[in-house]
């Protein structure tokens, strides 16, 4: 037998999982070197984030908003006051430099220069004005946006037949000599009674307070009879135009089984309490006296309340009323109708539509109508 000769057995089982052991082994260490270099990395280092969104946007083709940003400013630069800045410091660099040639210095030379600067500053760039525009647009866009189109409204009839009113409204208005709806009635009357929020802008003696009045009578015709609530909430600024139209309500619901409360200032807390626990139709309250009556009054809420009218708003803000119609707000359901007719709308009466109406309708009626000759204001 020669001596030269091997033999070379073939690998076994356990060879082959050894070597598996081995390589298993050194794909750990890789791995485990790898989360050494990322816990090393420091938690701020945004360079791999900002490389792969990069590389996203360049996949996708699109831009970054940094991009964006850059690329608007290099089209529309945004000029800088400096300019101006230095030709003053410069014009007062050569009178100083002439004062000093001639070796005397004047207090005037400097009340001359002040002029000129304030001039300067006071000069706004054309970009100022553009943005000042724009932001006037805005403003405006968001208010347009804000309330509900009024198309369909129309400011004139011929009868208060055209208003679609019961017999019994009818006759009341025949009654008090009224034949023709005035411009805020005849615009109002039928967006009421579908329902919608309403702001509306009428002078005094305008006849807005039957503008209001009628829509709510029309509804109050239908309503559940055996259930007793109060239903609608009348808001005026003094208890002499609540009398006022406590009045004029109750003429105008002569004809009909509708109960009418006045609540103000001045009168019997008891006798109110005793009329509002009676759970009449309307009722026509100041804000002081009524909160008055839903803090301590018992069994008096605004839980059933339908329509919310707060006439004279700008008013009531004058008065102080704000943080009363507030709560009142508050306290009334979210699932309303509120119509505001006011004289004026400042911004005060604007927050006060923002935060009361739901997408409402303005009504303004003509400013050119002059005042009634005939009225007569208490």
């Amino acid at each position: 037998m020669d001596l030269s000769f091997k033999f070379e057995a073939a690998s076994s089982d356990e060879e082959m999982e050894i070597k598996e052991e081995e390589e298993e082994e050194e794909e750990e260490e890789v791995e485990d070197k790898k989360k050494e270099e990322e816990k090393a990395q420091s938690p701020w280092d945004f360079a791999s984030y900002s490389e792969s969104v990069t590389e996203e946007h360049a996949r996708k083709s699109t831009t970054s908003i940094d991009f964006k940003i850059s690329r608007a400013l290099q089209e529309n630069p945004i000029p800088l006051p400096h300019d101006h800045d230095d030709t003053i410091i410069h014009d007062d660099d050569e009178g100083e430099g002439e004062e000093e040639d001639k070796g005397s210095a004047s207090s005037s030379d400097d009340d001359d220069d002040e002029p000129d600067k304030r001039e300067i500053y006071n000069n706004k760039s054309p970009s100022h004005d553009a943005d000042a525009d724009a932001d006037a647009d805005a403003r405006n866009g968001r208010r347009d946006a804000f309330y509900s189109s009024s198309e369909g409204a129309s400011f004139y009839a011929n009868s208060f037949l055209d208003l679609n009113l019961s017999r019994p409204l009818l006759r009341s208005c025949e009654s008090l000599g009224y034949h023709k709806p005035t411009p805020i009635q005849a615009a109002c009357v039928p967006l009421a009674l579908t329902g919608r929020d309403i702001c509306g802008s009428a002078i005094t003696g305008s006849g807005k307070t039957a503008a209001f009045t009628l829509p709510v009578l029309e509804r109050l015709l239908f309503r559940p009879k055996r259930v007793l609530a109060i239903r609608v909430l009348v808001l005026t600024p003094t208890r002499e135009l609540a009398h006022q139209v406590h009045s004029m309500i109750e003429k105008l619901a002569q004809f009909t089984d509708i109960r009418c409360c006045l609540v103000v200032g001045g009168l019997s807390m008891k006798m109110q309490e005793v009329a509002l626990r009676s759970m009449p139709d309307i009722v026509v309250a100041t804000p002081g006296r009524m909160i008055d009556h839903l803090r301590n009054s018992q069994s008096v809420g605004l839980e059933d309340l339908a329509v919310l009218i707060l006439d004279e708003a700008d008013r009531l803000l004058e008065l102080g009323f704000s943080a009363e119609i507030g709560e009142l707000v508050r306290l009334c359901p979210k699932r309303r109708q509120t119509m505001l007719f006011s004289a004026t709308m400042t911004e005060e009466v604007d927050e006060l539509v923002k935060l009361s109406l739901t997408r409402p309708v303005r009504l303004s009626a003509d400013p050119s109508t002059k005042r009634p000759a005939a009225l007569t204001e208490e």
